[in-house]
């Protein structure tokens, strides 16, 4: 309605599920319509695909233009790694509006309770799940699992390759070949798949992120990796049984103090196929101006991606401290570009 009131245009926002709305954006963009003139994205997952597809409109004409952008937009004002990630094969995709690091999660309580050290590193990750799995941890002392965390397929390479670049893996060689199978990779999978196996709940392959988060906010688990922007599931007084027992901390670190974890922002982008991209545009300054940032992140906790929104105390006050410094630091050293760099090609099948 501001946006509206303030230009006199008419928006209409459509709402979906994660999963849906990613198979909905998709078919838009397959079919060529041009019924959709702004859809959220994340560069990290499907950027290169788009890219390649030739559905994203580059912005950086629109960044250019005095008549379209605002003096006081100020683009150096977004973090640097937030704004990193949204440029793809050297073309600037649209503004993030959303930041995330795959960072640790942990019961300070249970920490506490049980004398075990808060991990800063892999191996010590591995022995705090192991000295705490089965141990008395929900409100009516049951047990719980020293670990939980994504593992059903595509939804767990998110936060997998936190671990893969902790161990200072990578996804492809110089030459673009696969490092999957390299030393590092192969231990980042063994990490992922024992500490999964053996301190996790029971079918934590089919866990995504919505399975793993209700097994954390109801105190069946010590610790959680997963994306820190998921933090109000778990400080949501409606639904979550630890309100107040979470600490947050960067991602361990693997050999050699090697940084892991990810910069995941989530931006919004404009498709090739719009008919109204300089509208679109407009909108898009909007929804990502400070005050907007400033606005959503202080009301509803949603990680902006504005230095000068942390940098306001209102900005912070939605947000855990330990969550705000953990994110500061994480989005420095972590990865912003994380998804393997590939782009599925689909061949024909040879007549039978």
């Amino acid at each position: 309605k501001e946006f509206e009131a303030l230009t006199g245009m008419k928006l209409v926002t459509e709402v979906y599920p994660e999963d849906q709305f990613r198979a909905k954006t998709l078919v838009e963009l397959t079919s060529g319509a041009s019924s959709m003139d702004v859809f959220m994205t994340m560069p990290g997952q499907e950027g290169l695909k788009y890219m390649r597809a030739g559905w994203y409109q580059p912005v950086d004409e629109f960044l250019k233009d005095p008549s379209l952008t605002a003096s006081d937009y100020n683009w150096n004002d977004f973090l640097d790694k937030a704004r990193d990630a949204m440029v793809i094969e050297g073309k600037t995709i649209g503004p993030p509006i959303q930041i995330e690091n795959s960072a640790l999660m942990y019961r300070k309580d249970v920490f506490q309770k049980y004398n075990v050290k808060v991990p800063k590193t892999l191996d010590e990750l591995e022995a705090a799940a192991k000295a705490l799995n089965g141990k008395a941890m929900t409100d009516d002392g049951q047990p719980g699992f020293g670990f939980v965390a994504r593992g059903k397929r595509a939804a767990a390479t998110s936060q997998f390759a936190g671990m893969l670049f902790a161990m200072n893996g990578t996804w492809l060689t110089a030459n673009r070949e696969p490092a999957i199978n390299s030393p590092e990779a192969v231990k980042a999978l063994d990490m992922w798949g024992r500490l999964l196996r053996l301190y996790g709940p029971p079918g934590s392959e089919n866990n995504h992120w919505y399975e793993a988060s209700s097994i954390f906010s109801q105190g069946k688990a010590a610790i959680w990796l997963d994306a820190n922007s998921l933090f109000p599931v778990i400080e949501d007084p409606q639904k979550s049984k630890i309100i107040g027992k979470v600490g947050y901390a960067v991602f361990p670190s693997g050999p050699n103090n090697h940084p892991g974890g990810t910069v995941a922002p989530w931006g919004l982008g404009i498709p090739k196929t719009s008919k109204n991209q300089k509208a679109a545009w407009l909108l898009l300054q909007w929804v990502t101006s400070k005050e907007q940032v400033l606005k959503i992140q202080s009301e509803a906790g949603v990680l902006g991606a504005r230095d000068s929104v942390w940098k306001d105390p209102k900005g912070r006050g939605k947000v855990p401290a330990d969550l705000a410094e953990s994110l500061a630091e994480g989005s420095k050293v972590g990865t912003p570009h994380w998804n393997p760099p590939v782009v599925q090609r689909r061949t024909r099948q040879p007549p039978t």
